[in-house]
């Protein structure tokens, strides 16, 4: 078996910061086999032909995006950087065509589109702003609008911002040729009001979704259907008698999709799901993540290995996944801020 790559999003500003490049093998430890610099790093995503990758990162003192070609060596080799309009830039993603890169400021309220060529952050197209009114009854989290996803729908035909600090999913029709349609936004509320919805996961169906609420530290699942969302089924995150200070982070589904994960932050916990396809969810498993603050979840290449980036300990713990149990295996790295894995 040929090894497989993935990489880590370390956000630092220091010199260790950027995005780290590991080998692997079934059932073996990785091995680093490259990093790139990049300041503030904390999310990677790869453009539709595999060819570009593209991460938050900082530029002059507030946020921006950065391009890179992905060599046939699974190394990085930078393009350009691009001011993203805002500060907190926090998540990427391309439109299906890979014309277009879309990227939300966390921490002022907005979100913005760049146009691509040929792997090239040419410009900022646009910069979108949220409101709410009322905004959300967290005061300290929800005094203002707060994008904290830019993710597509299925089908291609929608950009979904999920909005923190406005209990909201924003779907705005995308054009292959134009870019995103700002005035044909359409908003699905989230309730109870505070839930602070964070990130969203669809099924290979296109027609359940799976949202993630960091304050509420719960999990919705959703019926889709032409950029609206009817809710399903709520559950909790947590156990019961949980008295912690705690927020969800990042939400995954296992490749066969009979199970979901979510991340606990302050409960520092790994909350597995069994899910039945049609939106129902029951606890199976908590497992601790192995460190303070587990910022994201994710599979490794070949879907047996399993890992969590545990931020403020400043280290990624691994897992072995047994079809139906996540098993600490004793593989564990140490990273400045992990926060994000991508393969």
């Amino acid at each position: 078996m040929s090894p497989a790559t993935f990489y880590i999003a370390a956000c630092s500003e220091k010199p260790d910061g950027g995005i780290y490049r590991y080998e692997m093998r079934e059932s073996a430890a990785p091995v680093q086999t490259g990093f790139t610099r990049v300041p503030n790093a904390n999310w990677i995503t790869f453009s539709p032909d595999r060819r570009f990758v593209y991460t938050t990162c900082m530029v002059d003192g507030a946020g921006g995006v950065a391009s890179f070609l992905l060599e046939k060596d699974g190394s990085l080799t930078p393009i350009n950087t691009c001011a993203a309009g805002g500060k907190a830039t926090c998540y990427v993603i391309t439109d299906p065509g890979g014309n277009f890169l879309y990227a939300a400021n966390y921490l002022t309220g907005t979100f913005a589109e760049f146009r691509l060529d040929d792997g090239r952050i040419v410009e900022r197209t646009q910069l979108i702003s949220h409101a709410g009114n009322p905004l959300g009854p967290n005061s300290k989290r929800q005094e203002g609008a707060h994008p904290h996803f830019t993710g597509l729908t299925p089908d291609g035909k929608f950009l979904c911002v999920i909005d923190l600090g406005i209990d909201a999913i924003k779907v705005y029709p995308l054009d292959p040729e134009k870019g995103l349609d700002a005035a044909g936004v359409i908003t699905s509320a989230i309730t109870p009001a505070g839930s602070g919805p964070r990130h969203l996961i669809f099924d290979r169906s296109g027609k359940i979704a799976y949202l993630l609420n960091e304050l509420g530290s719960t999990v919705i699942s959703m019926r889709y259907s032409d950029g609206h969302f009817t809710p399903i089924r709520m559950v909790s995150t947590l156990p019961e008698l949980n008295n912690n200070e705690t927020k969800a982070a990042a939400v995954r589904l296992s490749a066969d999709e009979k199970y979901l994960f979510a991340s606990n932050r302050g409960f520092d916990s790994i909350a597995v799901f069994r899910l039945d396809g049609r939106g129902g969810m029951e606890i199976a498993d908590l497992v601790l993540s192995g460190g303070s603050s587990p910022r994201d979840i994710n599979f490794l290449p070949g879907g047996k290995m399993f890992a969590a980036t545990n931020e403020f300990s400043d280290n990624v713990v691994f897992f072995d996944w047994r079809g139906n149990r996540l098993i600490p295996n004793g593989i564990i790295l140490k990273l400045p801020r992990p926060l994000n894995i991508a393969w």
